[in-house]
């Protein structure tokens, strides 16, 4: 987060030196976000299977709501640059008694994604379309929070894991004149962001902590295979996991020139 702060005080200082007449403006986006997010998904569908109709079942991370800014500039006539950050986050929480065992799960992700992107744009009055197409680099965090308790007996764990990873985005829509240099936006963005590579500390309930990476794959517990997710000590071996942000945005938008 403090790359990010730094970064857009950098871009506020930035804009604030350049004369008023150079077309700067801010382009403001906000909607809900379809993502695939991969393995996670799978290991719902998977763990799904296995739990009899009247319990339960893991909800899917899909549609999550998504927000950016950016700053805009102008590079040649019909094209400007449009550099800014953004947000967007997910959950799925899971809690189920059977009998006298209770399990509670919770697990977010939380995206801020450095944008740079390239815009056209007609000049046109009234109702004009804009297509556009870039880059981000992607600081993810992810939270785990698993507790299972059986006859006054609770054990469980919270983990937090991070990594920063690249994307690529593109989209372009409509955009409403509202006045000289308002207008309302509409449109539909396309994202691919695979992210792997992520680490960080398991504390389990009773204090001890471990250094953790987030992995998947079939283990057996109690006889029984079951296919798991989520975070794995480091002194052990799974293959590692993703979190895949892919997918595809509808939103709406201001764009204020200054």
């Amino acid at each position: 987060m403090n790359k990010v702060i730094t970064l857009m005080i950098a871009l506020t200082v930035i804009v604030a030196s350049m004369p008023a007449e150079a077309g700067l403006g801010v382009k403001l986006k906000g909607g809900y976000t379809y993502i695939s997010y991969g393995d996670y998904n799978d290991w719902a569908d998977e763990v799904n299977k296995a739990i009899p109709s009247e319990y339960p079942t893991y909800d899917n991370i899909n549609w999550i709501p998504e927000v950016s800014a950016e700053f805009t500039f102008p590079i040649f006539p019909a094209f400007s640059g449009g550099v800014g950050v953004g947000y967007l986050s997910g959950k799925s929480d899971y809690n189920a008694t059977i009998g006298t065992v209770s399990v509670s799960e919770v697990h977010k992700v939380k995206a801020i994604p450095v944008l740079m992107n390239v815009y056209w744009e007609p000049s046109l009055q009234s109702i004009k379309p804009f297509v556009y197409g870039g880059i981000g680099f992607y600081r993810t965090s992810l939270e785990f929070a698993s507790s299972f308790s059986q006859g006054g007996q609770i054990d469980g764990y919270t983990a937090d894991m991070e990594k920063w990873g690249f994307g690529l985005q593109g989209g372009g829509g409509i955009s409403l004149s509202l006045a000289p240099k308002v207008s309302f936006d509409v449109g539909i963005q396309g994202r691919w962001a695979e992210i792997s590579g992520f680490e960080g500390t398991a504390t389990r309930l009773n204090g001890d902590q471990k250094e953790v990476y987030l992995g998947k794959g079939w283990e057996e517990v109690d006889g029984v295979d079951v296919y798991y997710y989520g975070p794995i000590s480091k002194d052990e071996t799974m293959e590692e996991a993703s979190v895949n942000l892919s997918g595809y945005t509808i939103f709406i938008g201001l764009t204020i020139g200054f």
